[in-house]
C-alpha cells in the first residue's frame, strides 16, 4: 500500500517600486510506503534545465523483497508531460554487463526488464528532452518513477522522485554574436548585438556602445525591436568616432526599447580591410 502526499510552496516578492508578486512552486509528490520490497533511487546528470535540454536519468533498483523476481517494470511519468523520451537512449546494467533496452510504451514511459535475484541490483539509464514549448510558469520539473517487481505471487513496489530546477536568467542581458566565424579581407558579414529583457516590464535603452576593431568598415546598421520588422538606421541615427567607437542612438536617433519578455537586436554589417 502507498499514499501519495503532495506538497508545494509559495513566495511573495517584489521588484523595487513595482509592488508585491507571488510565485508558486511545482507540486511535489512523495509516495509514502507502508512496506516495499524494492529499494529505488533516481538521479539526473544535471540539476538545472532550459527548454530543449537533454537530461540523463539513472534509476537504481535493488531487490530487498526476499523473493526472486521474475521481472521488473519501471514506469516514469515524464514530469507530467514536460519531458519526452529520447529514442534508443535506454540501457540496463546488471551483473557488470550493460546492454541496450527499449521501452514498451512512452506515455507513460514504461520499461519491462529482466529477472532480479534477491539482493541484486540493476541500473537503468535513459535520456529525456525538455519540451520546447515549455510553459513560462514552469520553474521546476519533478518526475516520479515506480518500479514493480514480480515474484512468484503478488507484486513488490518501490518509488523515487527527481526534481530539476529551471535555469535562472538575469533580468537584462546583452550578448554579441556574428554571422560568420571565419572571414577574409573584404568579406561582408554581420555583427549582432542582442539585448534580452527577461522581466514583465518594457525596458528603455539609453545607449548601446561598441568599440569596433580599427580595421573594420561599418557599412550599415539595422534595428529590430521585439517582433517588429527590422528597420535600417540612417547615419544620423548613430555616431561613429574616428577611433571606430559606435554609439546608438545619436542625440537625434530613434528611441530604443526592449519589450517585456522579449529582445531587441542591433545588426552591424561591414567587413575587414
Amino acid at each position: 500500500m502507498s499514499q501519495t502526499i503532495n506538497n508545494s510552496a509559495s513566495t511573495v516578492y517584489n521588484f523595487e517600486g513595482q509592488g508585491s508578486n507571488t510565485a508558486y512552486s511545482n507540486e511535489l509528490p512523495i509516495n509514502l510506503e507502508s512496506s516495499s520490497g524494492l529499494s529505488v533511487s533516481k538521479s539526473s546528470n544535471v540539476s538545472n534545465f532550459a527548454a530543449g535540454d537533454i537530461i540523463t536519468y539513472t534509476i537504481t533498483i535493488t531487490n530487498n523483497s526476499g523473493s526472486f523476481l521474475n521481472g521488473v517494470r519501471v514506469i516514469d511519468n515524464l514530469g507530467g508531460g514536460y519531458l519526452a523520451y529520447v529514442t534508443s537512449s535506454g540501457s540496463l546494467t546488471i551483473d557488470s554487463q550493460t546492454y541496450p533496452v527499449s521501452p514498451v510504451a512512452t506515455n507513460p514511459l514504461t520499461f519491462t526488464l529482466q529477472q532480479l535475484a534477491v539482493g541484486a541490483t540493476m541500473i537503468l539509464k535513459y535520456k529525456c528532452q525538455v519540451i520546447f514549448n515549455l510553459p513560462q510558469t514552469v520553474s521546476a520539473i519533478t518526475n516520479s518513477v515506480q518500479a514493480i517487481g514480480y515474484p512468484y505471487s503478488g507484486t513488490v513496489t518501490g518509488y523515487a522522485n527527481n526534481t530539476i530546477e529551471k535555469k535562472t536568467e538575469s533580468d537584462f542581458s546583452i550578448t554579441k554574436s556574428s554571422s560568420a566565424v571565419d572571414v577574409v579581407v573584404g568579406q561582408t558579414f554581420n555583427y549582432y548585438i542582442t539585448l534580452s529583457n527577461n522581466t514583465s516590464s518594457n525596458t528603455i535603452v539609453s545607449t548601446i556602445t561598441d568599440s569596433l576593431p580599427a580595421n573594420y568598415t561599418l557599412s550599415s546598421v539595422s534595428l529590430k525591436i521585439g517582433s517588429s520588422p527590422a528597420i535600417a538606421l540612417s547615419s544620423t541615427d548613430y555616431t561613429l568616432s574616428a577611433s571606430n567607437m559606435l554609439m546608438v542612438p545619436s542625440a537625434t536617433g530613434p528611441n530604443i526599447t526592449v519589450p517585456a519578455e522579449n529582445s531587441t537586436i542591433l545588426t552591424l554589417t561591414g567587413f575587414f580591410n
